[in-house]
Order: structure tokens, then sequence, then C-alpha cells
């Protein structure tokens, strides 16, 4: 018996590892290297957009930026504010211990969510810290069943998206115990706790509307503000109104804090020359290769959770700081500017289109639920092969019936067709090029 017992053991070990969830070596998966001016072969300095069409896309942004503040009321049809009632009914959800969840807990976000009340708000508000927006009034997370393939951590569908400090929001509803508020901001909308934010009067928005902002060029940088209070860390993506240059070479920018009423009060705080620039950054080749270097490794973060970033976040936050709206979703930002549809072609002919026609980091590439930043080309044993930059959770595998994913989790670059030696990749439907439907060049 005592023979047989080692041996068991060992067999159970090699089961539990056939089922796993595999995170498949760096140079197996993404063989290139991890830099982001390495393949678009212009001059750093060459300009990608010009002043003047630089000048109207700023303009435009500014304009979405503050567009909550100017709206007459709630513009989220009410089957879309509480669109998560409706999908998590029936389905059986799991909790953060992945066991299934109390069916009671829906009917209590019906009860904290005031459906027939909706909207009960029409307030403008600031966002004063990193916050998440949730689909429900609630942080408790939901999970499909995660013994499913893509499922389970971290695919909480009850997370909408990240809103970083300082975005202009309308608050439009609030919960029934008012500890979170349902508000829009310029590219979504969703539940965060209500002292995640601050109420904005006509002062406030006047000062916070200064004509000239920062564009935070660095991730993860601490705010302090004067008087040596904590504020957030801004990252790339953030914009923040400047209030003057120092004699030590940082920027004083201003920043939105709660005072003790709720009410939004200004702060000035310092940010460091290196982390932040005058928005919107001039979009060169050099520019966008510095900013995208910077997001290079990050933890892949479903909807912004733990404040990383997910596909469609990662150009979003990008772009931002160059004055470029994108929407929030992938499959909206792969409707901006000039569109090719890819539908019908073979692999090599949208390669093809996609080196002839693509404009290094103003070009998406789209598979359906995925969204890819091109940034150039590289050499291939048939030719050179398009690159691209893009946040993913991992790739498609299968070993007989068993679908699984051979996990990436990051940013990183890669060609379009990432685990091209995976073994258990599963072909066709695992390579992305097969699954690239478009691409679309910026205005």
């Amino acid at each position: 018996m005592n023979r047989v017992l080692p041996v068991l053991l060992l067999a159970l070990v090699l089961i539990g590892a056939g089922c796993a969830r595999r995170s498949a070596g760096p140079a197996e998966l993404v063989p290139l290297a991890q830099d982001a001016g390495a393949y678009h072969g212009l001059a750093d300095d060459a300009r990608l957009m010009d002043e003047g069409r630089q000048a109207v896309a700023w303009e435009a942004f500014l304009q979405r930026l503050f567009d909550p503040w100017e709206r007459a009321g709630a513009e989220t049809p009410a089957d879309d504010a509480f669109w998560g009632l409706k999908a998590f009914a029936g389905k059986r959800l799991f909790g953060e211990n992945s066991l299934p969840g109390d069916p009671a807990w829906l009917d209590a976000m019906a009860v904290a969510s005031r459906v027939d009340d909706y909207p009960s708000l029409n307030r403008r508000a600031i966002a004063v810290v990193d916050t998440s927006m949730r689909a429900l009034p609630s942080i408790r997370p939901v999970f499909y069943d995660p013994a499913l393939p893509g499922e389970g951590f971290p695919f909480d569908y009850m997370q909408n998206s990240l809103v970083l400090a300082g975005t202009p929001l309308l608050a439009v509803h609030e919960s029934a115990d008012k500890a979170w508020v349902l508000v829009e901001s310029r590219f979504t909308y969703g539940w965060v706790p209500a002292t995640d934010l601050a109420w904005v009067d006509d002062e406030f928005a006047h000062a916070y509307r200064s004509g000239l902002y920062a564009a935070v060029t660095r991730d993860r940088v601490p705010v302090v503000d004067e008087g040596g209070v904590f504020r957030f860390e801004a990252s790339i993506g953030s914009l923040l109104p400047l209030a003057g240059e120092g004699s030590e070479g940082g920027w004083t920018v201003l920043v939105a804090a709660r005072g003790a009423d709720g009410e939004a009060v200004l702060r000035r705080a310092r940010i460091p020359s290196d982390d932040a620039e005058i928005a919107p950054v001039p979009a060169t080749a050099g520019n966008f290769a510095r900013l995208a270097d910077r997001m290079l490794g990050q933890p892949y973060g479903w909807g912004g959770l733990y404040r990383n970033r997910d596909c469609s976040a990662t150009t979003m936050d990008l772009m931002a700081a160059f004055g470029i709206f994108l929407p929030r979703n992938s499959s909206q930002q792969a409707k901006v500017g000039w569109v090719v549809p890819l539908e019908g072609e073979d692999d090599t002919a949208k390669k093809a289109r996609l080196l002839a026609e693509g404009v290094p980091f103003l070009t998406l590439v789209r598979k359906p639920g995925h969204i890819m930043l091109y940034i150039g080309r590289t050499s291939g044993p048939s030719g050179d092969e398009p690159v691209v930059l893009h946040t993913i959770w991992g790739l498609r595998t299968k070993v007989g019936d068993a679908v699984g994913r051979a996990v990436i989790g990051r940013t990183v670059i890669t060609t379009l067709e990432p685990g091209a030696d995976l073994e258990t990749l599963d072909r066709p439907d695992g390579v992305l090029i097969n699954a690239v439907r478009s691409f679309n060049t910026l205005p």
C-alpha cells in the first residue's frame, strides 16, 4: 500500500496539470523584441498627424471630455442602465470564492437599484480617485462557471470600466442606501461608490476647464497636493488642468478633492516634468513609441480591474495623451475613422492589405472582442509580417476535445500569429489573423 500511494499522488498531479489553465513561456508566445519603436521604420520626429489635424482632434476630444457637464439630463436609457439585472437573470452566477452565489442576491440588487425611480439625479460630478464603474451597485464580483475556458477570474462581469481621477461625470441616479451613484462619462456609464466622486458647481467647473492641460506620460505617478496629502496615482490617459510650471521644472496641476459636504474643491499638486507634458503630446512616431513602451508588460486588467488595462483601455488611454478620442468598447473603436473590411479575405491578403494601407500607431486591427494597435512590420519566413501592440488575456488551445487558454495576460508586441509554434494552439480558431475582420485608421 505504501508503494502504491506515491504513484496515485503522481497520477493526480499529472491529471491536474493537464486540466490547468496554461501560462506559456514568454519566448514561446511573445518572441518579438518588446520595443515599440523597432518596427515603424520612421524618423522619431516624423509626424503621424500634422499640427492642424491634431488641433482639430484635440478640440473634439475636449468637447467629449466635458460633455457630461453640458448634458440636460441622463442620456442612458433605463434598459441599458440596468442591463446587469436582465443579463444575470436565470444564470448560474459564481462569487469571489468560485462557488455558486445566492440567487437572492440579484433580487437585492434590483431593490438597491431603484429601477422605477430612474433617473433620480441630474448633477455634475467629478471622480476624485481612480474608481470602477460597476454594472450594479456592489463591489461583489460576478463570474460565470470558472470550470469553463475563458471564464472565472479575472472576468468579473460586474466590471464596466475604470474611470481615472479627474474625469468629468454626470450623476443620474443613486442607490437606495445612497452608497452608490450611477454616472455617465465621456465614454461609458456605471455605478461608482459615492465617496469616489464630488459634486461640481459652476465656479469649480469654470476653474477646472482652464484651457491648458497636462497629459500624464507615465503610469502610477503619485499626486500629492501642496498640503502634503496624497490624492491619487495618475497614469497615461490622465489629463489634469495646468496651473503653472514651477521653478524646479515640475508641473503645477489642479486636482479635484472631496470637501466635507461632498462638494468638489480644487487643490494644487506637483508632477515631475518627466511624467507629464502639455497636452496634446505631439503626434510623432517617437512620442507614440515612447508612451507605448511605458505600457508594455502591464498585467491584463478586465474592465480596468486593479487599475490595469484590457485591450480597448490600452488604445483609449494611449490616444488620450495625443488628444484623440476613442470610445471604450473595442467594437465601437473599430468604427472610428477610415474602415477597411476584411471579411472573406484569406490571411495572406489581410496581412498584405494592412501592410500596404496601415499607419503605424494610428491604425487599429479588430477581431471580434479584441482590438490591437498596428505599429509596423518585421521580417518573417515568408516576407514582412504586420506587428501589433495589444493587451491580451490568452490564446485558445485545444487538446482532443478539451479547450483551454495559453495565458499571455499582459500588454505585448506580437505578430498577428502569436503562438505559431505552440503545439496546442487551436488551429485555425486560435490564430488571431484568422479572426481579424477589419482595420481602421484614425482621422
